[in-house]
Protein backbone atom coordinates (compact mmCIF):
# COMPACT_ATOMS: atom_id res chain seq x y z
CA UNK A 1 0.00 0.00 0.00
CA UNK A 2 0.96 3.66 -0.27
CA UNK A 3 2.12 5.13 2.50
CA UNK A 4 -0.81 7.42 3.85
CA UNK A 5 -3.24 5.45 2.07
CA UNK A 6 -5.86 2.39 3.00
CA UNK A 7 -5.67 1.40 -0.61
CA UNK A 8 -3.58 -1.58 -1.88
CA UNK A 9 -1.19 -1.06 -4.69
CA UNK A 10 -1.45 -3.13 -7.60
CA UNK A 11 1.98 -4.02 -9.04
CA UNK A 12 2.09 -4.84 -12.92
CA UNK A 13 4.14 -7.66 -13.68
CA UNK A 14 6.99 -7.70 -16.52
CA UNK A 15 6.67 -9.70 -19.54
CA UNK A 16 7.18 -13.19 -19.40
CA UNK A 17 10.51 -14.49 -20.09
CA UNK A 18 11.06 -18.24 -22.20
CA UNK A 19 13.34 -20.48 -20.01
CA UNK A 20 14.00 -24.17 -19.95
CA UNK A 21 12.41 -26.25 -17.61
CA UNK A 22 12.81 -30.26 -17.28
CA UNK A 23 9.78 -31.78 -16.17
CA UNK A 24 9.11 -34.54 -14.74
CA UNK A 25 6.42 -37.63 -16.28
CA UNK A 26 3.47 -35.96 -14.73
CA UNK A 27 4.46 -32.78 -16.42
CA UNK A 28 5.98 -31.17 -12.64
CA UNK A 29 9.20 -28.88 -13.16
CA UNK A 30 12.53 -30.58 -12.15
CA UNK A 31 14.86 -27.92 -13.45
CA UNK A 32 14.99 -24.71 -14.59
CA UNK A 33 17.40 -22.22 -16.44
CA UNK A 34 16.76 -18.71 -16.11
CA UNK A 35 17.92 -16.45 -18.82
CA UNK A 36 21.63 -16.12 -18.31
CA UNK A 37 21.68 -18.23 -15.47
CA UNK A 38 22.52 -21.97 -14.91
CA UNK A 39 20.20 -24.40 -14.61
CA UNK A 40 18.62 -24.79 -10.87
CA UNK A 41 16.76 -27.69 -9.23
CA UNK A 42 12.98 -27.13 -7.98
CA UNK A 43 13.32 -27.54 -4.06
CA UNK A 44 9.50 -27.16 -3.95
CA UNK A 45 6.52 -26.26 -5.34
CA UNK A 46 4.35 -23.93 -3.34
CA UNK A 47 1.54 -23.57 -5.24
CA UNK A 48 -0.18 -24.62 -8.96
CA UNK A 49 -2.95 -23.41 -10.90
CA UNK A 50 -4.31 -23.15 -14.31
CA UNK A 51 -5.90 -20.48 -16.53
CA UNK A 52 -8.17 -20.52 -19.76
CA UNK A 53 -9.57 -17.70 -20.37
CA UNK A 54 -9.84 -14.53 -22.51
CA UNK A 55 -11.93 -17.34 -25.81
CA UNK A 56 -13.51 -13.98 -27.24
CA UNK A 57 -10.20 -12.61 -28.03
CA UNK A 58 -6.75 -14.77 -27.94
CA UNK A 59 -7.38 -18.23 -26.37
CA UNK A 60 -5.31 -18.42 -23.34
CA UNK A 61 -4.53 -21.96 -21.44
CA UNK A 62 -1.55 -21.85 -19.26
CA UNK A 63 -0.29 -24.12 -16.24
CA UNK A 64 1.02 -21.83 -13.44
CA UNK A 65 3.89 -23.13 -10.61
CA UNK A 66 4.50 -20.80 -8.14
CA UNK A 67 8.11 -22.98 -7.15
CA UNK A 68 11.20 -22.47 -4.97
CA UNK A 69 14.31 -23.25 -6.45
CA UNK A 70 17.72 -24.85 -4.39
CA UNK A 71 19.34 -21.35 -4.34
CA UNK A 72 16.01 -20.34 -2.03
CA UNK A 73 14.80 -17.85 -5.01
CA UNK A 74 11.06 -17.59 -5.85
CA UNK A 75 9.83 -17.94 -9.26
CA UNK A 76 6.37 -18.37 -11.03
CA UNK A 77 6.67 -20.47 -14.27
CA UNK A 78 4.12 -21.44 -16.42
CA UNK A 79 3.67 -23.91 -19.31
CA UNK A 80 1.58 -22.39 -21.87
CA UNK A 81 -0.45 -25.16 -22.95
CA UNK A 82 -1.11 -24.07 -26.90
CA UNK A 83 2.25 -23.40 -27.72
CA UNK A 84 4.23 -25.95 -25.75
CA UNK A 85 6.98 -23.45 -24.17
CA UNK A 86 7.79 -22.32 -20.17
CA UNK A 87 8.10 -18.90 -19.41
CA UNK A 88 8.72 -17.11 -16.49
CA UNK A 89 6.47 -14.44 -15.22
CA UNK A 90 8.77 -11.31 -13.44
CA UNK A 91 7.53 -8.92 -11.29
CA UNK A 92 9.75 -6.43 -13.32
Amino acid sequence: MRPGSDTPRLRLLGQPRLVDVRTNEEGEPLHVRLPGRPARRVAAVREAWRIDDEWWRRPISRDYRAVVLDDGRPVTLYHDLLDGRWYVQTGD
